[in-house]
């Protein structure tokens, strides 16, 4: 297989659904025109796209849909894990904290900006996190399923 053989390989693909420049695209024609193996290779993808777009796709129903979105132990274990991760991490947060603010090589300013910093965006992720809580209150699009 030649290097060209191999480039036009990799944009068979892109060929197939429409997606290369013009002049890739006449390029790839041009090559396939002429290279009996890489047109092999085109008509076996073209072959598995159309298979692939006449497949029937399973449509769930709104009443499955809402089933497996409502199911108490699934939800059950989503807040659990969630609570694990939030004390998880703010435990893990304030270890770091405690170590790094009794720990004396670090200097009492460098102690400030760096702890500034993190309560900065600390406060902001809070204002962002309580934002959120009280719009989801009123979103029109909660319901909305796409």
């Amino acid at each position: 297989m030649s290097n060209l053989c191999k480039e036009i390989e990799l944009m068979l693909s892109g060929y197939l659904d429409g997606e290369l420049t013009q002049q890739q695209s006449q390029g790839v024609h041009a090559h396939l025109e002429q290279c009996e193996q890489c047109n092999k290779l085109y008509a076996d993808l073209l072959e598995m796209k159309s298979s692939i777009e006449i497949m029937e796709k399973p449509i769930m129903s709104e009443k499955e849909m809402h089933k497996i979105m409502a199911d108490k132990p699934a939800k059950g274990l989503s807040y659990f894990g969630w609570v694990l991760l939030i004390v998880g991490v703010s435990f893990f947060v304030g270890v770091t904290a405690y170590q790094f603010l009794i720990e004396d090589s670090t200097s009492v300013w460098l102690k400030l900006i760096i702890s500034s910093i993190y309560g900065g965006i600390a406060f902001l992720f809070l204002s962002v996190l309580r934002q959120r809580l009280v719009a989801r209150k009123t979103d029109k699009y909660r319901g909305v399923d796409l």
